[in-house]
């Protein structure tokens, strides 16, 4: 807790400093996702204010428009995100630039998340664990709330109607000014999830959920060069754990979310400095039998205190510095009470030698009393062949720390587990035109030393140091749009191809499908819009032995919306699996058949 107030002196130092209002505009641009500070990365960012909606989870959104792999345990159940053939651990996933994976297990479960109010998702596939820290080896991911000081005032409503007595709600208000910013979202959903298994005499039965989310958004503008922000969300989640075709089953599972985070911006001629203040919360309930009393928990308390620097050196040369330190308390059913406190640090140092060449060299190094944090180190680059081709570069060491259960579970935890680590490296190539581009990546991650989970004895198992993996592929994206007099056409199509090795026993990762296609065709006119998307994920192998697999399956999806009344009120109708296709993502749970769904949504 010390390095608290050391981190809070550093952070008013840099205010008292402020002589200028005279802003560059580069300094706007310099955060954790910005391309200015991965310009050797592909950055993709989603603007969800005109995309998402009830209709649709944020996993459901992020493997539409995105390509994203997730290992889903049936509709509503739990979702966990898998990039370039890592695990869900090693996928960092950010809320307005503060990491949000449970201490517990290292994961996050996409299920628990709202899919609505973020403005922004900001997606980095690639290792980054020296900007970002621990786990980003695969990539990551980061919901945004973008404050905009402006004279504003909108009311936003939506509500959605379906299939197995599905119903959603939602409702933000947005009020603001030159000094002042406010938004106030509420969401509610709710499902009996009672769908058949298709080709069987089956059905989803207890399967219902319920979730709840409240997010609040306060910003001050002092002057220029001061903001002052404060971000809240809090999600409550009860869902049915759903039986296998295999066993029945009587699970439930409850988890409660709170993130505070308050964040000070202090913006020079030369420099920008950023200050955040965190607390997340996590606690969960597990009941083996709904109908008793009876329960395991898990809970953390996370205090994370954060500091960013950057520095303009000149227009083209810049130095970017961080701190942060993060306390961690963790106990449960199988964790006695336990704390830990990280202390990390990274510098980076970014060129533009010309308009044609830029790079990014950096390194983090942090310090615990539980582990030894390795010291790590990155560097990446562009070039621009011309203002429509450019290609890019990039190499790095990265690591992921144990998680709680890791290290602490009753009776099998290992206190004398390392970090896992890695080296990662890709190369890519963007071809961009007004109406169409092109983005091609090939990428290799080379990782030691991952955790694995393994029998010590007939009954009991003990995590080890133990996984050596190799991850190959590429990644291909194409975007192309055409207007013609009122009609306008899109058709984004994205690719990945994945190879992920064990080392050790020269097989393919269990759950990581060697394809993934990705492709939607949108039409608009006059207020209509029309989608058709298209998914297809290859056969997946689900042993280690890679003797057993799951099938591989293309899923269509329809929507079909009419804006009326000036675009104050929108009305539409989606069709999902509409060929009433039978699949799996993980063995012997079945995803849903045909369903639809209607919303509406109002904006005054």
């Amino acid at each position: 807790m010390k390095y608290f107030f050391f981190l809070f002196f550093i952070y008013l130092n840099t205010f008292a400093q402020n002589d200028s209002i005279n802003l560059l505009e580069e300094v706007k641009l310099n955060g954790h996702f910005s391309k200015q500070l991965n310009c050797g990365y592909h950055i993709k960012i989603l603007h969800l204010d005109k995309e998402i909606s009830t209709s649709q989870t944020l996993g459901d959104f992020l493997q539409k428009k995105a390509n994203l792999y997730f290992k889903e345990n049936g509709k509503g159940m739990v979702s966990s995100i898998s990039l370039r053939g890592t695990g869900a651990s090693h996928t960092g996933v950010y809320w307005n630039g503060i990491a949000i994976n449970s201490a517990l297990n290292g994961q996050t479960d996409f299920n628990t998340l709202s899919s609505n109010s973020f403005n922004q998702i900001e997606i980095r596939k690639g290792a980054g664990t020296t900007l970002l820290g621990s786990g980003a080896i695969g990539g990551a991911i980061n919901l945004k709330d973008v404050v905009s000081f402006s004279n504003t005032k909108t009311l936003k409503a939506q509500f959605g109607l379906g299939s197995y007595q599905t119903k959603n709600a939602a409702l933000q208000t947005i009020i603001s000014s030159k000094k002042w910013y406010s938004k106030v979202s509420l969401e509610g959903n709710q499902s009996q999830n009672d769908y058949p298994f298709l080709e069987t005499t089956l059905f989803n039965e207890n399967g219902a959920y319920k979730n709840y989310h409240l997010k609040t958004v306060l910003g001050y503008k002092f002057n220029h060069s001061n903001q002052i922000k404060f971000f809240v969300n809090y999600s409550n989640n009860k869902r049915e754990l759903s039986r296998t075709l295999s066993a029945p089953s009587k699970n439930l599972y409850k988890n409660t979310d709170l993130r505070l985070l308050l964040n000070w911006t202090n913006t020079g001629n030369h420099y920008t400095s950023s200050f955040n203040l965190a607390s997340i919360i996590e606690d969960y309930q597990f009941y083996l039998d709904k109908n008793t009393t009876e329960y395991s928990f898990g809970k953390t308390n996370n205090y994370i205190a954060k500091y960013n620097f950057n520095y303009f050196i000149k227009k083209n040369q810049s130095v970017t510095i961080g701190l942060q330190n993060k306390f961690t308390q963790g106990e449960g059913y199988n964790i006695q009470k336990k704390e830990r406190n990280n202390l990390e640090g990274f510098a980076l140092y970014h060129q533009k030698i010309n308009t044609k060449i830029a790079y990014n060299l950096s390194l983090r190094k942090g310090f615990s009393k539980v582990y030894q944090i390795p010291f790590i180190y990155a560097i990446d680059a562009r070039y621009n062949l011309s203002k429509k081709i450019n290609f890019r570069a990039n190499y790095s060491t990265n690591y992921k720390l144990p998680s709680f259960n890791d290290l602490y579970w009753q009776g099998a935890g290992n206190e004398d587990l390392l970090p896992e680590n890695s080296t990662s490296k890709e190369i890519g190539f963007y071809f961009n035109t007004p109406k169409f581009n092109l983005n091609l990546t090939a990428f290799q991650i080379d990782s030691e030393n991952l955790i694995q989970w393994k029998p010590v004895s007939a009954v009991f198992w003990r995590p080890f140091n133990v996984q050596n993996v190799m991850s190959n592929g590429i990644e291909f994206e194409f975007d192309y749009k055409v207007d013609y007099k009122q009609h306008q056409f899109r058709l984004q199509t994205q690719y990945t191809y994945t190879n992920a090795v064990d080392k050790d026993l020269d097989k393919q990762l269990m759950y990581v499908p060697f394809h993934k296609l990705s492709s939607n065709l949108d039409y608009q006119f006059k207020g209509f819009t029309f989608n058709i998307n298209l998914n297809y994920t290859g056969f997946a192998y689900t042993t280690t032995s890679n003797t057993q697999y799951i099938d591989e399956f293309t899923v269509y999806n329809v929507a079909l919306s009419k804006n009326l009344y000036k675009q104050k009120i929108n009305i539409g109708f989606k069709l999902n699996n509409v060929f009433n296709k039978a699949y799996q993502v993980v063995a012997f749970r079945p995803m849903p058949n045909r369903n639809y769904l209607l919303t509406t949504k109002l904006k005054l």
